[in-house]
């Protein structure tokens, strides 16, 4: 089917430009002169609409590479501390763990220590 549809193409473009050719004899000089200088306006001004256009999608495309690249190396943002649960919230405050409490500054010591050495 669809190799008919492009022969019948074929024809029906052939067919339009014997129609077109044979108007074209029949026109004067005068107006031919008119549709030729319509011709190359219309073709003027589509080189410059193209124009702009490949500068605009060519801007568009970098802007969204520089984003990209952007966000690939930028580092992952530290991970958030969850809160503590109830449970743990009610060891740390129960009357027994008071005492580690107090010395809450050596255990900072000692886990800085620990990590370094």
């Amino acid at each position: 089917m669809s190799q008919d549809l492009q022969h019948s193409d074929h024809e029906f473009v052939g067919q339009a430009k014997g129609v077109l050719d044979r108007a074209l004899g029949e026109v004067d000089h005068a107006t031919a002169l008119r549709l030729q200088q319509g011709r190359l306006a219309a073709l003027d001004a589509r080189a410059r609409r193209s124009s702009w256009r490949i500068w605009a999608s060519g801007l568009a495309v970098a802007s969204f590479a520089a984003l990209a690249l952007l966000l690939w190396t930028q580092p992952a943002a530290p991970p958030q501390h969850a809160a503590v649960p109830l449970d743990d919230f009610e060891l740390v405050t129960s009357v027994e763990n008071v005492e580690l409490a107090e010395d809450l500054e050596f255990f900072h010591w000692l886990a800085d220590d620990d990590q370094t050495g």
